[in-house]
């Protein structure tokens, strides 16, 4: 199977430390170094979850010309059979550095530029994805963060791109974009970026008859096939291709860092896809991948054994 992932592509680091004292210079503790570790996040921890999962992938996005830039992309070459087409626009790579005291999460420090990018660059980007859809693409896969690239200019190409090829989108949403993404074939907001989306608080979705209510005014405002919620520790809410409403609870575990389960369930629900699985499996399959990445420290990437299905 062959994916074309699009989307914002992220450096994550992990900066450990020890709190040693207290600063003489401010009221603030010095941390003694230990270890700084460097992912590919975002879209790019999309790609790398569905490279482990056995696809065939390309990953398409933006990385700038500076030191974390270069960092992203040596990270990526050691891949093998994975495809980096990426582009620059002057902005710097995006990157999210975690700051890990005593091994406790305690701050992240964001470098990133939201600006929309130029219509030349989105020009660039759609020739590209026009070549990849005309190679026989089985699926094509947008991980929106916010950060530029999916533009809705952009993102109403490259479904006409994909709709006249027939080709089949899956699309993990933000909220600037969240209405933008038209008769898609999967899509999967989390419980937060829905209530954002309907203007609601999200509190209100705890109750699974708002939830269900509110996922078929949107699944019928986005003309999607399956709606997929992410629901955190409640679990997980789908509406399939009938409109029939699904609903799982988490599984039983304990988490030590969410960072990147998102991406993880994602890459699941795509994976999902090749083996034409019913959707409570799928959605069963997403609950496990939630596991697995929440039960490790820093962003995790799948192996199949993650997603045998164990009731």
């Amino acid at each position: 199977m062959r994916a074309l992932v699009v989307g914002d592509i992220i450096l994550d680091s992990f900066l450990k430390g020890t709190k040693t004292r207290q600063s003489p210079e401010a009221d603030a503790p010095i941390l003694l170094h230990e270890s700084t570790n460097y992912v590919a996040g975002g879209a790019a921890n999309v790609a790398l979850n569905l490279h482990s999962l056995g696809w065939d992938v390309s990953l398409m996005g933006l990385v700038g010309g500076d030191e974390a830039g270069e960092r992203l992309s040596n990270l990526l070459a050691t891949y093998k059979n994975l495809e980096v087409i990426s582009f620059a626009d002057g902005r710097p790579t995006t990157h999210k550095q975690r700051i890990l005291v005593d091994g406790v999460y305690q701050m992240r420090v964001d470098v990133e530029s939201t600006l929309t990018i130029d219509m030349d660059i989105v020009r660039d980007i759609l020739d590209k994805v026009e070549e990849k859809i005309n190679e026989d693409l089985d699926i094509l896969v947008l991980q929106d963060y916010n950060k530029g690239i999916l533009t809705p200019d952009f993102i109403k190409g490259i479904l006409s791109l994909a709709n006249a090829a027939g080709v089949d989108v899956v699309v993990d949403p933000k909220r600037n974009n969240f209405w933008n993404y038209k008769a898609v074939s999967i899509f999967k907001p989390n419980r937060k970026e829905l209530a954002e989306a309907n203007q609601i608080d999200v509190a209100a979705l705890t109750d699974l008859t708002i939830l269900e209510e509110v996922m078929r005014k949107s699944k019928n405002n986005l003309q999607c096939d399956q709606l997929i919620v992410t629901l955190s520790e409640a679990g997980i809410a789908a509406l399939d291709r009938n409109d029939t409403f699904h609903y799982q609870p988490a599984l039983s575990h304990s988490i030590t860092d969410v960072c990147g389960a998102g991406d993880s369930v994602f890459a699941a629900v795509i994976d999902a896809t090749k083996n034409a699985l019913g959707l409570e499996e799928v959605l069963h399959r997403c609950l496990l991948a939630g596991k697995a990445a929440c039960s490790t420290q820093g962003t995790y990437v799948l192996r199949q054994e993650d997603l045998e299905v164990n009731y």
